[in-house]
């Protein structure tokens, strides 16, 4: 009965630690000037803060998933052309978190974009904002 009762501890611990464990870097990427390859850079960090910590963010990027943040985390993504973002809740956390989208035109400049929680009265929502390289460097 012991041996079940540690097996069943472990396998719970297991999946709460693997569930909190996004794919971003605490370290700030380095910001390229943009190439004449025509990529655009897209920059992405989340703020820090109490609410909604345990829930990492989703970022897709034209339907693909580039990378799940956890708070204060930054992810940096390319892409040709235009483009759609879209933020919202990954894991059991993020179940009845509402989501964000926007797009812009792949011209081979850097956007940045600030990732954030809203609170409502009964909701909580990923909120992605646009921002300019100083509010980007600014943001945690």
């Amino acid at each position: 009965m012991k041996k079940i009762f540690s097996i069943l501890i472990s396998v719970v611990l297991f999946f709460l630690l693997s569930s909190c464990a996004g794919t971003g870097t605490k370290v700030r990427p380095t910001i390229t000037s943009s190439d004449n390859s025509g990529n655009t850079n897209l920059y992405f960090v989340r703020q820090g803060g109490f609410l909604a910590g345990g829930v990492l963010a989703k970022i897709e990027v034209n339907g693909s998933e580039i990378g799940k943040i956890g708070v204060k985390e930054f992810i940096k993504h390319s892409v040709s052309g235009n483009y759609k973002i879209k933020v919202s809740g990954s894991g059991l956390g993020g179940l009845g978190m509402g989501s964000d989208s926007t797009s812009g035109v792949g011209d081979g400049k850097n956007y940045f974009y600030i990732i954030s929680v809203k609170q409502g009265l009964l909701t909580t929502k990923f909120l992605i904002n646009e921002t300019t390289e100083t509010g980007y460097n600014q943001a945690q």
